[in-house]
């Protein structure tokens, strides 16, 4: 869905506060209207989530926040991205990368279109993604299978 401004994310942050439910609800329809990728992210979500509205789906996304355990991941973390994620923003990953203060090792990874594992969820180079997962865990585990 790409990244928001700033303010844009600190009003949401304030209404979310709020419990704006009405008023999430209206600017999340009036933005599913215009853009139909914001439209099919709303609508799955909800599906996925099983949320009656744009606020409810957002309330179940707040469960899923690492923020408030990020300090106590002591272990080995792959992230993975794709460059032209229709739904998560790579650049967003920065923020992540900064709370995982006390990880044992971080390995990010963007997978990009010049590879054809662009998309969300990397769909269109399985292979290529499985393997660097294999690739990573073995890594990690000092070639020990």
């Amino acid at each position: 869905m790409g990244m928001q401004k700033p303010a844009a994310q600190k009003l949401f942050r304030i209404f979310m506060t709020l419990h704006a439910r009405p008023l999430i609800n209206l600017v999340f329809g009036i933005k599913a209207k215009k853009e139909p990728v914001i439209d099919w992210g709303l609508k799955h979500g909800m599906y996925a989530y099983e949320a009656k509205d744009a606020y409810g789906y957002a309330k179940k996304l707040k469960l899923y926040d690492i923020a408030p355990i990020a300090d106590r991941i002591t272990q080995d973390m792959l992230i993975v991205g794709a460059n032209k994620d229709h739904f998560i923003d790579y650049r967003m990953v920065g923020r992540e990368i900064n709370m995982l203060k006390n990880v044992k090792s971080l390995t990010f990874r963007l997978f990009t279109d010049k590879e054809d594992a662009q998309n969300h969820c990397n769909v269109g180079n399985g292979k290529l993604v499985l393997d660097s997962i294999c690739n990573w865990i073995e890594q990690i585990n000092g070639g020990e299978n």
